[in-house]
């Protein structure tokens, strides 16, 4: 893995010297995917604000799809291990295209409730988890496994590229008119379809066990993970930190809007906040080596508690998006150690079960995060709710483990 080099030019040496046809494919494909769900992760609640003024029922979408997706990756990864997975991801994309491209529609003739909003929300969220297993687990099948670092560096890249780019474009989009984001997301479904659709190679597991019922193949991804130290150490703290992460994003959203923000310069302030991601993923490989998972950990806990302090004071003014995105710059290098270290410790024929495993149980309390935002911006304050989450981040750092036991990562 190159550390010598420039940051900038590491996407490019990944796609020159180890990225296939197939691999390359699979990003772009991603890459349009993940904006359309962010362009729709901003306008769901600008859409149920707009419609009904409650922060409080923005924040039960929020939640209510974070559940959804919840409720489902534990099976998707099990189901993801035994289909073809890009047979599954086309399958996805197709269902989000088409249910956007209705909701713009009913959008436009007036015949969008906040409930019917919702069962949209609801089925593209659960759309999007059966098709995040299945990239996952197809990626170790078309890039060598000396470059799975890099390659997730740049997957991680490429996230946050998209939540750059999607919140920015739901904003001016939704200024434009409330139907807007969602055909242009059924755009970017419609054309990530398309580029998935050009992959060829082999997404079956070669080897494939005896199939048992759905719940024991679960369980049997659960138990992988569990037998790997440093998965069972992150996960002891990282869902307090997705639930922080996630929490303070949604708060500003919603309190800016209140504060009488416009749309536009919300999607700029939540895609400020994704450069910090951005230019972490840039320079991650360079990290790689030189800094423990287990230090960056502890970094990214400690330094996040801080500058979500600053951030509450920093409330309701634009100028917040400049400390979470400070925030985010270790999070694409800790991301990228530990999902080769997870990539590495699966069975082809279980990686979509155990990617799906870590990852429901990472964000499985930042489900919360939107209700919790939601409650406190309406009766208490975005500061204060700020401040919660930063209270969160902190408690994070005291739930890691003595790092000195995990000293694989």
């Amino acid at each position: 893995m190159p550390t010598g080099s420039k940051p900038q030019p590491m996407f490019r040496h990944w796609f020159r010297s180890g990225a296939t046809p197939a691999s390359g494919c699979l990003w772009i494909g991603q890459l349009l995917s993940d904006t359309g769900s962010e362009i729709g992760l901003l306008a769901y609640p600008l859409l149920i604000l707009a419609l009904t003024h409650s922060a409080v029922l923005a924040g039960v979408l929020g939640t209510a799809r974070a559940i959804t997706r919840l409720c489902l990756q534990l099976p998707a990864g099990a189901l993801s291990d035994r289909f073809d997975r890009r047979l599954t991801m086309i399958i996805c994309d197709t269902m989000r295209a088409a249910l956007m491209a209705v909701l713009g529609i009913l959008i436009v003739a007036h015949l969008a409730s906040w409930p019917v909003v919702l069962i949209v929300s609801l089925i593209e969220g659960g759309a999007g988890a059966i098709f995040d297993p299945a990239a996952a687990a197809a990626l170790p099948g078309i890039v060598p496994d000396a470059q799975l670092e890099e390659a997730w560096a740049a997957t991680e890249g490429r996230t946050y590229a998209a939540s750059l780019a999607g919140p920015a474009l739901g904003g001016v989009l939704f200024g434009i008119g409330r139907a807007v984001p969602f055909l242009a997301d059924a755009v970017s479904y419609a054309a990530s379809f398309g580029t998935v659709s050009r992959i060829r190679g082999r997404f079956r597991p070669k080897r494939v066990a005896e199939r048992k019922a759905l719940w024991r193949e679960v369980a049997d991804g659960l138990e992988l993970v569990w037998q790997v130290p440093i998965l069972r150490a992150v996960l002891i703290m990282a869902p307090l930190v997705n639930f922080a992460f996630n929490g303070v994003i949604f708060t500003i959203t919603v309190a800016l809007r209140q504060h009488g923000t416009s749309t536009a310069v919300i999607g700029l302030v939540q895609a400020g906040i994704m450069v910090g991601g951005l230019l972490g993923a840039v320079a991650a490989p360079r990290l790689q080596g030189r800094l423990r998972l287990s230090t960056m950990v502890t970094a990214i806990t400690l330094a996040g508690s801080l500058l979500f302090c600053v951030a509450a004071v920093l409330t309701p003014s634009p100028l917040v998006a400049a400390p979470v995105a400070v925030a985010l710059l270790l999070a694409p290098a800790a991301n990228a150690a530990l999902f080769a270290v997870m990539l590495r410790s699966a069975p082809e024929e279980m990686r979509g079960r155990v990617s799906n495993t870590v990852l429901m149980v990472a964000t499985a309390l930042s489900t919360l995060a939107p209700l919790s935002a939601g409650l406190l911006v309406q009766h208490v304050s975005g500061s204060w709710a700020v401040g919660a989450f930063a209270a969160a981040m902190a408690a994070a750092g005291r739930a890691y483990p003595d790092p000195a036991r995990f000293a694989a990562g």
